[in-house]
C-alpha cells in the first residue's frame, strides 16, 4: 500500500488548485469521445438485455477504461 501512495503521491485539497491550468484539447477530445462511447454502450445494453448483451457492455467498458 505504500508503495501506490508513494507511486500516486499526496492527494490535493480543494484549496491547493494549480494555477493557470489550461486543459488541452486532446483531454476535451478524449471526454468526449468516453462520453459518447459510454452512450452508446447504455443504449445497445437497454435494446439487447440478454446475459450475452451484458457481458458484451462489460467488456467494452473495460475496453473504453483501459485505453
Amino acid at each position: 500500500m505504500n508503495k501506490i501512495v508513494n507511486f500516486l503521491g499526496k492527494p490535493r485539497t480543494i484549496e491547493n488548485v494549480i494555477k493557470n491550468r489550461k486543459i488541452s484539447w486532446l483531454e476535451l477530445f478524449y471526454d468526449l469521445i468516453f462520453a459518447v462511447v459510454f452512450s452508446r454502450l447504455t443504449e445497445s445494453l437497454l435494446e439487447h438485455q440478454t446475459l450475452t448483451g451484458f457481458i458484451n457492455a462489460i467488456l467494452t467498458f473495460f475496453w473504453l477504461i483501459w485505453g
